[in-house]
């Protein structure tokens, strides 16, 4: 007959397995992230494309990135003629989900060939690396690559200390603005 102290020893040894397999779980989860073709429809912004994705239109805010917001110009639209120039209309792109947002948009990295946009568009100093955003940023370099632009004094770094962060603004309207 099992008595009380085996009884707990086996539900700790349970416990401990759950454990271990709900981490390892979550570590593979992080590790993997669907990819899809999509269609590129048209650039709304510095960091948010509208693409073709299963014969319907989808809004894409990329991960892990922040445009500076329309009244911040000219950065704003430098943002988005970057990345309209490197995501033409008709284009086909690797779509990397990284997660959904409360506006419905699906966020993700967009892939051409082998380039990563938000790596570019970080590294020519256009939008600013955030990680307070959906997006699983861990595994990215984006971090190291807006400090580069920076010491490059490239795009918003060009002013000292670079140029008002838009998650401020944002949250001085009241957070009334999409991020």
């Amino acid at each position: 007959m099992l008595n009380k102290k085996t009884i707990n020893l086996n539900h700790l040894k349970i416990i401990g397995l759950l454990v271990s397999l709900s981490l390892q779980l979550k570590v593979k989860a992080n590790q993997y992230h669907p990819t899809e073709k999509v269609t590129i429809l048209k650039v709304n912004n510095g960091q948010e494309v509208l693409v073709e994705l299963k014969g319907e239109g989808r809004a894409i805010r990329l991960a892990c990135i922040q445009a500076p917001l329309s009244e911040q110009k000219p950065w704003a639209k430098q943002a988005k003629d970057m990345l309209s120039k490197e995501l033409k209309k008709g284009s086909e792109v690797e779509m990397e989900l990284r997660s959904r947002d409360v506006y419905g948009r699906i966020v993700a990295r967009l892939i051409q060939g082998k380039e990563d946009l938000g790596a570019k568009l970080i590294r020519r100093g256009k939008v600013f690396f955030y990680d307070g955003y959906l997006g699983d940023c861990q595994n990215l370099d984006y971090k190291r690559l807006e400090k580069q632009a920076k010491n490059l004094r490239r795009g918003v770094w060009s002013v000292e200390n670079g140029i008002e962060r838009p998650w401020n603004l944002i949250e001085l309207s009241g957070k009334t603005r999409e991020p």
